[in-house]
């Protein structure tokens, strides 16, 4: 699990205002994306995306690239994590959300 953070995903109880905020405090350029989701773009491509809250999990959520999402979701259990939402099929691959030992919520992604 040697990788940087691939994609910041905004779990959000208000899109549309999420959504507006990032557009007029940082300059970047919405469009619409996937079921109810709104992406942001940037030069090299979409970077982050906002949509509706889920029922555990809320705000920005970085989303890690691993090789394997079910085993890097059993290690991260094993070091001391709680998973959120196990695997789950998205548009451009699988993830698995989960809360570390210190309380910040993150997605393990594997590509598709």
């Amino acid at each position: 699990m040697n990788s940087p953070f691939v994609w910041f995903h905004h779990r959000s109880r208000s899109p549309e205002k999420t959504a507006a905020f990032y557009e007029k405090l940082a300059g970047w350029k919405k469009s619409a994306g996937p079921d109810d989701m709104t992406m942001f773009a940037g030069d090299g491509g979409p970077f982050a995306g906002v949509e509706p809250a889920g029922e555990h999990v809320s705000g920005w959520v970085p989303y890690l690239q691993v090789e394997d999402v079910d085993a890097a979701t059993t290690r991260a259990k094993k070091l001391g994590a709680e998973v959120l939402e196990p695997r789950t099929s998205g548009p451009a691959g699988d993830y698995a959300i989960v809360r570390d030992p210190g309380g910040a919520t993150l997605a393990l992604w594997q590509k598709a």
